[in-house]
């Protein structure tokens, strides 16, 4: 696709060309006060309702207008102030193996924003008492009202400013995640390292070099966006310690996005989201963890935290109940560092990272607490510390999830066994074993894409919680809530094919590192053919014994009548 920036073709010369030549200078006026008119409408669409899922169908004929008009107006290419709209061009292009400056595209969708602003606003225009009803509270009171709301703002709507670590997530994350709070959050501060969790050095693709900070200011809907860069070299800083002191970075952006004390930091990973509905229930219903003056930031109800469902890889690859996840988390502004009262709520004497034992550790609770002075919240502490509330949706056809967690929504499983081999708690062999070995998680991703049963290894049996982990017929079987973005059944399809090839193309690549002959292969092959075969068997064998169960319990019951 042309850039804007790009010259146009030479226009052929012809013999009507100095017939034309004295009408040039007119046309050139009307011409550039048609690019004004366009560049603004433009402007006002990516300031209020854009996502990168239909920024295509605007950009080709944006593009189109401005070559149009441009060349009615006899000039070789689009002034210097249509390169507005450049940045956004990037991630309306959709390619599995495509980047821009490092970073992956993934697979987008393809829906014009129409699509996704009808289902936004279908779950904004629920009855604000019917939606705290669901999550168990009651609304707002009307004269709440917050020094910090700005003129847009209802005096009744709490602000919400989001913080996360980023590194090597795709724009197709930021889409999904973007699309389910667009328009809600009033901050959003993304760190970058430029080091993993164990001191591997790694490239820093998101600083506004390529202009990343007004894309990602165009998808959540607010200006308030920052990207920070952490860089610190101490070698002895690793693992989850260097992933906390990382994270102390999103409160100093808070700060300086004007987060007051009665707003609410929200910290989560990039794949991890509250669902729509329960970011509007955070902004107007009367939530106990949200009053400082019901808690003091007592670690045991300061925090919220999501009763969040899993998809995992594919948006078709849904975890049950039993593979639920426990983040984002949230925390009231009067209780996050650089923002919450010093003289109320000091520092927490920590070992490390981690709050001291009696300071609302893990271990020991709160009981070193005196006088209700409990310590504030780093952002590392929002999203490890331990206490606070799950937050469950109770309402008749719905699931009770109130989060999504898109684990591992690489594009190339060469990134997964990267993450694998550097990040946390690394895996030596991840670019050697089969992928499905990586990890239990990657295991359900790989047999839900080959449509494989979801029963247990042989040797795990006994061990092994026999609650299914897998919800059977994607999403189009399964109960709401769901991403919005995944109600593009478009998306859905082309990104889970898009999976099936990349596996076959990571286990020709993982193939050729250990370099398998042909018989190496079959017999490899043979043996995963057999497992599905005895976890068949066995699947099949446990679901007799349930029914013979269910009968007998049946005619015991009969007998007693």
């Amino acid at each position: 696709m042309p850039s804007l920036l790009n010259k146009r073709r030479a226009r052929e010369e012809t013999e009507e060309q100095p017939e034309t030549a004295q009408f040039l200078p007119k046309a050139k006026i009307v011409a550039r006060v048609a690019l004004i008119l366009l560049a603004c409408h433009t402007s006002y669409v990516f300031r209020s309702s854009v996502t990168s899922s239909n920024l295509r169908g605007l950009l080709e004929s944006s593009k189109d207008t401005v070559t149009k008009i441009v060349s009615a107006a006899g000039d070789d290419e689009p002034p210097a102030w249509t390169r507005a709209l450049e940045p956004f061009s990037s991630i309306s292009k959709e390619s599995n193996n495509s980047s821009d400056r490092g970073i992956s595209r993934g697979i987008l969708s393809n829906k014009p924003l129409s699509f996704f602003r009808e289902l936004q606003d279908k779950v904004d225009r629920v009855d604000v008492e019917k939606r705290c009803q669901r999550f168990g509270y009651s609304p707002l009171k009307k004269n709440y009202f917050h020094k910090n709301h700005t003129s847009q703002t209802t005096t009744f709507q709490r602000r919400i400013f989001f913080g996360s670590l980023i590194a090597s997530e795709s724009w197709e994350t930021l889409d999904i995640v973007a699309t389910e709070a667009y328009g809600v959050l009033e901050g959003v501060v993304f760190v970058e390292s430029n080091r993993t969790q164990m001191f591997k050095h790694r490239p820093v693709n998101w600083d506004d070099a390529a202009n990343n900070t007004d894309r990602l200011k165009a998808l959540f809907g607010t200006q308030n966006v920052q990207v920070r860069q952490f860089v610190n070299e101490d070698n002895k800083l690793l693992g989850l310690e260097r992933e906390q002191v990382q994270r102390s970075e999103i409160e100093k952006g808070w700060k300086e996005l004007g987060m007051g004390p009665n707003d609410v930091g929200y910290v989560g990973d990039v794949d991890e989201t509250f669902s729509r509905e329960f970011l509007r229930v955070v902004q107007s219903c009367d939530i106990p963890a949200f009053d400082h003056e019901k808690h003091h930031c007592n670690s045991q109800e300061a925090k919220i935290l999501g009763f969040t469902r899993v998809f995992e890889t594919s948006p078709e690859c849904i975890g049950s109940i039993h593979k639920s996840w426990y983040h984002p988390d949230m925390v009231v502004g009067a209780c996050v560092e650089e923002i919450g009262n010093l003289e109320t709520n000091p520092h927490a004497p920590r070992i490390g990272t981690s709050r001291a034992p009696g300071f609302g550790a893990c271990r020991r609770g709160v009981e070193n607490i005196t006088d209700d002075q409990h310590p504030l919240y780093t952002a590392g502490d929002i999203r490890t510390a331990c206490g606070g509330k799950y937050q469950f949706l109770n309402a008749p056809n719905y699931t009770t999830f109130s989060g999504f967690h898109m684990h591992n929504f690489f594009v190339d499983f060469e990134a997964l066994r990267f993450k694998y081999l550097t990040y946390g708690h690394p895996v030596p062999r991840a670019m050697t074993m089969p992928l499905e070995k990586l990890n239990a998680d990657v295991e359900f991703m790989i047999r839900c894409v080959k449509n494989q049963t979801d029963a247990p290894e042989e040797d795990q049996r006994e061990k092994k919680d026999q609650n299914p982990l897998r919800e059977p017929g994607g999403v189009d079987a399964a109960l709401p809530p769901l991403p919005i973005y995944f109600m593009d059944k478009d998306y859905r399809d082309r990104k889970h094919n898009a999976i099936k090839v990349q596996i076959e193309q990571d286990e020709k690549r993982r193939r050729e590192r250990l370099k398998m002959g042909p018989i190496e292969q079959e017999v490899e092959d043979a043996s995963e053919e057999l497992e599905e075969a005895k976890r068949l068997v066995w699947a099949k064998e446990a679901h007799l014994e349930k029914l013979k169960k269910k009968l007998s319990e049946a005619k015991k019951g009969s007998t007693r009548r």
